[in-house]
């Protein structure tokens, strides 16, 4: 009799044939076994969780002593937190694996591949039911373009989800920020911290293969020699390879373009904070798929070679106040902040409380500003007062009371901070829907925003900080004016007299009850003739046709005298 081989074995074998091939290594990666793995939704929520929402996720740090909310013991007590019900998926280079498919959503650019053109979407509740993933290269079925690192973003993205695994041109590898090779070691389990999407991103292939590689992450020192990934493709320009700018040394360091450099950062410092052995022990062991990592800041404790971390052998990341700096000069973006409430939602269960809370890293490692670096925690987290998805460098807020509804003709007033007293530019997305008192302030002074007409748009301030860009959002939403009554006031021309019936509007308005009564009219009519010729009598009958042939005879006659 035949041996049929099951289709799970020739599963598994068909995904380490083409492990490496994909990804231009020589190493094999193996599916975990020690940490089950999920399937991923066919159903997407492409909702941000609220501010109380976020607040409540890590409400149980409240009630720590302060002492316990901040430098090491933060991390410690964000452990749990991160760990409570987080779910693995299957990593690997093969095609069909988990984190691949998640990309498409995770990763997604969402202005050259809008959820509008997704089959599926529902625009009322923001969701996705049924959503098909790719499934290769050669049939892709869905295949956005990605917001994939290290891609300059001023420049045309022809980075696609399925379009190019390799280390050229567009091609896109999968990025640990937090390198295999730095606590993992290569090739015990597939899944665990090598396969956790918060830290594993969609990347140019070539930079993350030729240019970053597994390199401390750091300022290069323009000065000495280094390489510039834009030599080998224009649109990866600003990512570079050299020596550090604030430690010095042999060893290279990697720095990212600048629209990168935050993103990197908090998903090292995540990293941290998810996996490590602070508090003495931890129920599922240390070992390849759940390390001990430790942020240093040096660079003379890099090791080339994959190792592995223990309880007592940290796997270590630097350089630690060049990440500060990056977390500081280059805050959470609305794309950024979106990808962690789509990994939440959708996918791991858990959040990245850097994102959320960028000031966090302070208050665990201090804060580095223009090359100056001060270990000493700058506060103590409390999630149920600390301001979200804020740098700090930048503020934004509503003055007052905020309304519960924004009403067209209504107005509210908003404000601006910066660190260093810079001014600030505001403009507004969609200008028809609401407007600006003044296009310019100093730090600290007020704009009033005025409702102009129903819809959403955003109010952008933005200021220039130690020669960096920064801008931050606020969201409008107006709704058309209410009457006493609760009804909607329709909006009328100025020059309109409002006290006089307006007959067209009065029919615009009531359109269907009108076509209603014509057509029950019309039936009635038609039910009132049958009824009349199937019981009305002989006489009546010959008097209406009698009727009938005078009339025609009389209009005949009546149009022969016309002519």
């Amino acid at each position: 009799m035949k041996k049929i081989i099951p289709l799970s074995v020739l599963s598994i074998a068909l995904t380490f044939a083409s492990v490496g091939f994909l990804k231009g290594n020589s190493y094999k990666e193996v599916l975990a076994t020690s940490y089950p793995t999920s399937s991923v939704t066919k159903n997407i929520n492409l909702n941000d969780l609220s501010d109380s929402d976020i607040r409540a996720y890590y409400s149980s740090l409240s009630s720590l002593p302060e002492s316990e909310r901040q430098g090491t013991n933060l991390l410690k007590n964000l452990k749990p937190i991160l760990k409570n019900n987080q779910k693995y998926f299957s990593y690997g280079s093969g095609a069909t694996t988990a984190v691949w498919q998640m990309y498409e959503i995770v990763d997604r650019d969402w202005e050259k591949s809008p959820a509008s053109a997704i089959p599926g979407y529902d625009a009322a509740t923001n969701t996705i039911t049924n959503y098909s993933y790719g499934k290769s290269a050669s049939s892709p079925g869905m295949n956005p373009y990605i917001h994939a690192l290290y891609v300059n973003r001023d420049k045309e993205n022809g980075t696609k989800a399925w379009g190019d695994h390799t280390q050229t041109n567009y091609g896109i590898n999968q990025e640990h920020i937090w390198p295999k090779s730095a606590g993992f070691g290569q090739d015990e389990y597939g899944t665990g911290a090598r396969g956790d999407i918060m830290h594993l991103w969609a990347g140019n292939g070539r930079v993350n293969g030729y240019h970053h590689n597994n390199w401390y992450y750091g300022f290069v020192d323009k000065n000495q020699s280094y390489d510039d990934a834009g030599n080998d493709y224009p649109y990866l320009a600003g990512n570079l390879k050299g020596t550090s700018k604030t430690f010095g040394g042999t060893n290279p360091v990697f720095e990212p373009q600048d629209s990168d450099k935050g993103d990197i950062a908090r998903a090292i410092f995540y990293m941290a904070a998810r996996y490590n052995y602070l508090s003495g022990s931890d129920s599922d062991g240390i070992d390849s798929g759940n390390p001990n990592l430790e942020i240093v800041n040096n660079v003379t404790s890099f090791v080339k070679a994959e190792y592995y971390s223990t309880t007592t052998k940290t796997g270590k990341m630097g350089i630690l106040q060049d990440l500060l700096e990056w977390n500081r000069i280059d805050p959470p973006d609305e794309w950024e902040i979106h990808r962690n409430n789509l990994c939440y939602n959708n996918y791991t269960n858990n959040r990245n409380p850097f994102i959320d809370f960028p000031q966090w890293a302070e208050y665990v490692w201090g804060q580095s500003n223009n090359g100056t670096y001060v270990s000493t925690p700058t506060g103590a987290a409390n999630p149920a007062t600390d301001s979200i998805n804020d740098s700090e460098l930048l503020k934004l807020e509503e003055v007052g009371t905020p309304q519960a509804t924004f009403e067209v003709g209504n107005t509210k007033t908003l404000k601006a901070t910066t660190e260093d007293d810079s001014p600030i530019t505001w403009s507004v997305e969609d200008s028809t829907i609401a407007s600006l008192d003044k296009t310019s302030t100093a730090s600290g002074e007020s704009v009033t925003v005025t409702a102009l007409k129903d819809g959403e748009t955003k109010v952008i301030a933005t200021a220039t900080i130690g020669g960096v860009q920064q801008s931050k959002t606020f969201k409008i939403v107006v709704s058309e004016k209410k009457s006493s009554d609760g009804e909607t006031t329709p909006q009328s021309d100025d020059n309109e007299n409002q006290s006089s019936f307006d007959f067209k509007t009065f029919f615009e308005a009531n359109k269907v009850w009108f076509i209603v009564c014509g057509v029950g009219l019309l039936v009635l009519l038609i039910v009132v003739i049958v009824l009349f010729a199937k019981f009305g009598s002989k006489k009546a009958k010959k008097k209406v046709n009698n009727t009938i042939k005078k009339t025609v005879k009389k209009s005949i006659k009546n149009q022969s005298k016309k002519k």
